[in-house]
């Protein structure tokens, strides 16, 4: 039987530093992998629309709160891109028509943003485009299933955050992990 790309990494591993747990590494490794298919897959999608997954991420956010327009901040905390990004992002989805911003009435220093007609409409054809994505990956799962993997994967990321606020904290504080 053929070995995967993650079982030969493990493999490789295990001969290099073979003190590092290999079951550990191929779940972490598994995990890196599916995340670079989620995102080409998902990636090949918004290149129809001409938007980036960051752009994916604007327009769903303002679809989901429409008709309430959000400020870039409330975006940046919804989508997990830099402030910089998210001015960026927005920025080229309102010359592409898909969005419109202007200045918050009640804090001048904020900028508030909403969908267009046209931003309306892509925001769900990509939406529609996505879950029939997602049911076509994953329809052969039934609900138990589903709802296993969820809990799983819902215990996997809580399980990474801390280790990975830990070490941003340190990396902010300019100082080196323990």
């Amino acid at each position: 039987m053929t070995r995967d790309r993650v079982e030969r990494l493990v493999e490789d591993l295990g001969r290099l530093h073979p003190d590092i747990d290999s079951a550990n590494k191929e779940v972490a490794a598994r995990l890196l992998r599916l995340s670079d298919v989620v995102e080409r897959y998902y990636g090949a999608i918004c290149d129809r629309f001409e938007v980036s997954l960051s752009g994916m991420g604007v327009l769903t956010a303002l679809a989901r709160s429409a008709p309430r327009e959000l400020t870039l901040a409330e975006l940046n905390r919804d989508i997990l891109v830099t402030s910089g990004g998210i001015t960026f992002v927005a920025a080229r989805l309102e010359r592409q028509g898909l969005l419109t911003k202007r200045s918050n009435p009640a804090d001048g220093r904020a900028v508030l943003v909403q969908l267009t007609p046209k931003g309306r409409q892509v925001a769900d054809e990509l939406i529609e485009q996505i879950a029939r994505a997602d049911t076509a990956a994953l329809g052969a799962f039934d609900s138990k299933e589903l709802s296993t993997i969820s809990a799983v994967l819902t215990s996997l990321e809580a399980r990474y955050e801390t280790p990975v606020s830990d070490l941003q904290d340190a990396t902010s504080a300019g100082s080196s992990p323990a």
